[in-house]
């Protein structure tokens, strides 16, 4: 109840500033009318004395006049001094009364002012109750709105302690899960190892087969057939001439054609190379066009160069590319001067970097997502291929996107089919699209049945090897743009 009693003083120390200062006056003024209904009446009353007098004065004079035409009588004379002195009384009266009607209309004049001035004030103290009227309502929704709050934040509150008390288990029933993961994940692993050394035996059993089976069927027709080390299989390939091998057939057997030149295949039997790449993931790998450089990107948002040392089967690293803002995607090398590797990434954009000073030479964004792959098509023109469904072109001399190709699907992988700009893209609605350099639509569209995840073209332009979902790969034949084998 402070803020009633703090309004009640308000208003009493008002009505003291604007109210006791007309008290005085309003006194004085009502003292002067009084004054002045008295001296009005004894006027009155004067002015009658003043005719009877003359009345009286009249007969007295008519009655008393000598015969000798001797002066009036003493009480004439009484007479005539009464009647000068209410006469001079009158006039004295008649001043005060000007005067008196001088102040009155100053002092009604001052009045008005002052009715004219409270009229206002009070006028003012109208619309301050109101407001302060106003004042007390928001004063109260206020309150009520606290008392609301209050409330919810008491709900809150118990909420959010509950919800603690429930992240603090699931925390620590995370941490177990973790924990089995782990031990799960250990013993996984050293499950699939060991499937993988069972199954590298039998293959290698396979292998050993095979190549007896071969040796035999090639020592019964009489061929001579010049058997590389391993050594020249992995620098060159060894071309002989001999009978023409065509495919094993479903049963094995080998057909034998009149004598032409081929070349010997081996499947890889064991790695040449292998090294720790860091902890984190590895998601590109590309191996350089003179095949002595290596460079691998992933998680860590770099691209690591390797250096490979064929005459001692040591990699060591050669330097380390940075830049990136995410995960990187894909690398690629120029092929045509081989002095500019491209690599892109997750943080919407591709960039490219010089060979010799291992500085970055451009930055090319615009797209909207993270982007999946990007390719050389010439020495100043990229492709790249994006999450946000778009393929663009980039020229590096301008350092701007030439052309934007809407697929409608998210980009796997491209390759490019010839320097104008002509292209073939992978997407996850299971189409490979074959994109004219001429406009920006797709010349036709391949329909597989997965995801398309990575293509490889190779150098005579002529084959397309396309990876999808399923675990298959599918050979393609572009100048018929068909399957014409499917690898499981």
């Amino acid at each position: 109840m402070e803020w009633k009693q703090k309004i009640f003083n308000q208003l009493q120390e008002r009505n003291r500033q604007e109210r006791d200062v007309y008290a005085e006056i309003v006194k004085h003024y009502n003292r002067l009318t009084e004054n002045y209904s008295t001296i009005l009446v004894r006027c009155t009353e004067q002015e009658r004395d003043i005719l009877t007098l003359r009345q009286e004065n009249t007969d007295l004079q008519k009655n008393s006049v000598s015969v000798a035409g001797l002066p009036v009588n003493d009480k004439v004379r009484t007479l005539e001094n009464d009647y000068m002195k209410a006469k001079d009384e009158i006039l004295t009266l008649l001043r005060e009364r000007g005067d008196m009607t001088k102040e009155v209309i100053s002092l009604s004049r001052l009045v008005k002012e002052r009715d004219e001035k409270l009229y206002s004030e009070q006028n003012k103290n109208q619309i301050l109750t109101k407001e302060n009227i106003s004042l007390k309502q928001q004063l109260e929704s206020a309150h009520e709105q606290l008392s609301a709050l209050k409330k919810v934040n008491e709900t809150i509150h118990d909420e959010f302690q509950a919800l603690q008390l429930a992240y603090t288990q699931l925390e620590e029933r995370q941490k177990e899960l973790d924990a089995t993961i782990a031990v799960l994940r250990q013993k996984m692993t050293e499950k699939i190892e060991k499937k993988c050394n069972a199954l590298d035996e039998e293959v290698k059993l396979h292998e050993k087969r095979m190549e007896d089976d071969v040796k035999r069927k090639l020592d019964e027709a009489k061929s001579d057939v010049m058997i590389p080390t391993l050594s020249n299989l992995i620098s060159t390939t060894t071309t002989t001439s001999v009978t023409q091998l065509k495919n094993t057939n479903q049963d094995g057997k080998i057909h034998l054609t009149p004598t032409v030149d081929f070349i010997k295949v081996v499947v890889p039997k064991k790695a040449i190379f292998k090294w720790d790449c860091g902890d984190n993931e590895l998601h590109a790998i590309q191996f350089h066009p003179s095949g002595s450089l290596i460079a691998t990107g992933g998680s860590d948002r770099k691209i690591h160069i390797w250096e490979l040392n064929a005459h001692n089967n040591q990699v060591q690293q050669a330097y380390v590319l940075t830049g990136n803002n995410s995960t990187v995607t894909a690398i690629d090398f120029d092929s045509e001067n081989a002095n500019l590797i491209l690599g892109c990434s997750e943080d919407f954009a591709c960039r490219v970097w010089g060979l010799a000073d291992q500085r970055l030479r451009h930055t090319l964004t615009g797209h909207g997502a993270k982007v999946f792959c990007a390719k050389f098509v010439t020495a100043t023109l990229i492709a790249s291929g994006s999450q946000d469904r778009t393929l663009k072109l980039w020229d590096l001399q301008n350092r701007q996107c030439v052309r934007t190709l809407f697929a409608g699907s998210k980009c796997h992988d491209l390759v490019a089919l010839d320097a104008s700009g002509s292209l073939i893209s992978g997407h996850f609605d299971k189409k490979i699209r074959f994109w004219d350099a001429r406009n920006d639509s797709t010349k036709c569209e391949l329909q597989l049945q997965a995801a398309v995840t990575s293509l490889s073209i190779n150098r005579e332009k002529q084959l397309l090897l396309a990876c999808s979902r399923d675990d298959t790969l599918k050979l393609i034949e572009l100048r018929e743009n068909r399957v014409i084998q499917t690898f499981r």
